[in-house]
């Protein structure tokens, strides 16, 4: 009964079945409102609209089909399959590796040789010589000179196997890395501490399927950047993780903690506006993260005040109108526009430690830091994919660099003369067997009867 079962399991027939049921389940998923892409008003008027429909499938799992049980179910069977069947590869395998039992065939008549040779051994060689040249060269022989078999590269049939595990492990890989990817995009200033919590993220992250976000924990210490265009061409970010330990992260070497990735692609000033009545009581104040690199105009509040905001980095006049003479935080100068209730109050520009009079009141810079953007990036399936693709290209070498080649032959007398009669064959690039072969006995066997060893 059991052998029965596992050979149904590791049947063709089986595996067209799994791939069936996993193409049925991707299609449902396409007809099917998956809850993930829905957001939470939109989810609960399909749930207000059908009730029971929605029940039904939140029963089954279906409305996160992908991460359903019964799409985990499949899926564990299909690499139980995918595993049996690389098993039942092995007796296959090792049938090719092993050497030919009996006495080898004659060479003249043996089918399947497309090289045949016969040569005149010279003066003081015999069998036995031949067969020790072999050897040196890489041959593993059986027989004597009455007849022998060698073998070259006889384990490349294990890079047949190495495919098939290849090809497993970027599968599993890759779908664990589906199942377990997260993106998300966060801002965060100097001085600012992260502790993974998923509503920080910029928008709405997208989530994995199965297991938990990012857990990390760290404070941004420092960032100096230096930009080309807005752009971060170098631009260090110094942070301290909840251990303690200090990490180091630019545009080209990401911070990595708990299989994430927080990769740097986007700085910006952070400044710390405060609002002050005429006595210099302090109204309202904030660090506003400004997105107002490459000429952007942002908007922050204040007060019941709206501040819209540019920034030249590199502050200057040009022909009476702000400018910058490059991206560089060299002259940091914001051109800031008051408003209130839609209406223009007044418009000014403010340095750090300058102010900006509307009112009653005086807008005032008081820090000047920078905000940095990370995008995240979490997925636990990489390394299985790289071991997958680094063991296909072992594979790939192992087969079409090192093939087996195989050689049939006999010594025997004839009008006193000793002959080595020879067939031989390779597993690759059989148009080159005769050229491989006539080189290589020619090098084992010269006009003057010397060996080559």
């Amino acid at each position: 009964m059991y052998s029965k079962f596992m050979k149904f399991l590791s049947s063709l027939r089986f595996t067209l079945l799994l791939i069936s049921l996993l193409g049925v389940m991707f299609l449902a998923g396409l007809w099917i409102p998956q809850r993930s892409l829905l957001t939470q008003a939109m989810y609960n008027q399909w749930k207000h609209n059908s009730p029971s429909l929605v029940a039904f499938f939140e029963a089954l799992g279906f409305t996160s089909i992908y991460a359903s049980p019964l799409m985990l179910i499949l899926w564990c069977l299909f690499f139980i399959n995918l595993a049996l069947v690389m098993w039942q590869r092995i007796p296959l395998i090792k049938k090719r590796i092993a050497l030919p039992e009996g006495q080898p065939g004659n060479p003249e008549s043996a089918p399947g040789y497309p090289f045949h040779a016969t040569y005149h051994l010279p003066a003081g060689m015999d069998g036995t010589t031949i067969l020790s040249l072999l050897r040196k060269r890489g041959f593993a022989v059986i027989g004597d000179s009455n007849g022998f078999c060698g073998v070259k590269n006889r384990f490349s049939p294990i890079a047949f196997g190495l495919f098939h595990i290849s090809f497993f492990l970027i599968l599993l890989g890759g779908m664990i890395s589906v199942y377990t990817r997260f993106t998300g995009l966060i801002d965060l200033a100097e001085g600012e501490s992260f502790q993974g919590e998923t509503v920080r993220y910029n928008a709405s992250p997208q989530m994995p399927k199965i297991g938990p976000p990012p857990r990390v924990s760290f404070t941004v210490k420092s960032i100096l950047p230096t930009l080309t265009s807005g752009v971060p061409t170098g631009l260090k970010v110094r942070m301290v993780d909840g251990r303690g330990v200090e990490h180091e992260a630019d545009v080209n070497r990401p911070y990595k903690t708990d299989n994430s990735s927080f990769i740097v692609s986007t700085v910006g000033p952070a400044p710390l506006f405060v609002v002050q009545d005429r006595s210099g009581k302090e109204i309202d104040g904030a660090y506003m993260k400004l997105n107002v690199m490459g000429g952007k105009e942002d908007v922050f509040s204040l007060a019941g005040y709206q501040f819209r905001a540019t920034f030249y980095p590199d502050y200057y006049l040009k022909n009476g109108a702000p400018a910058s003479h490059s991206p560089e935080f060299k002259n940091p100068v914001f051109m800031i526009t008051v408003e209130r209730q839609g209406k223009a109050v007044t418009t000014g520009t403010v340095t750090k430690g300058g102010s900006l009079g509307f009112d009653d009141y005086q807008l005032m810079l008081k820090e000047l830091p920078y905000w940095v953007r990370f995008s995240v990036f979490k997925e636990r399936g990489l390394f299985i994919i790289y071991a997958g693709f680094a063991l296909a290209s072992l594979a790939v070498v192992w087969r079409f660099l090192f093939y087996r080649r195989e050689v049939v032959g006999i010594v025997r007398e004839e009008e006193g003369e000793s002959l080595l009669v020879v067939a031989g064959r390779s597993e690759f690039y059989k148009s080159l067997t005769e050229d491989e072969f006539t080189a290589m006995f020619n090098k084992l066997l010269d006009t003057d009867g010397r060996t080559d060893t």
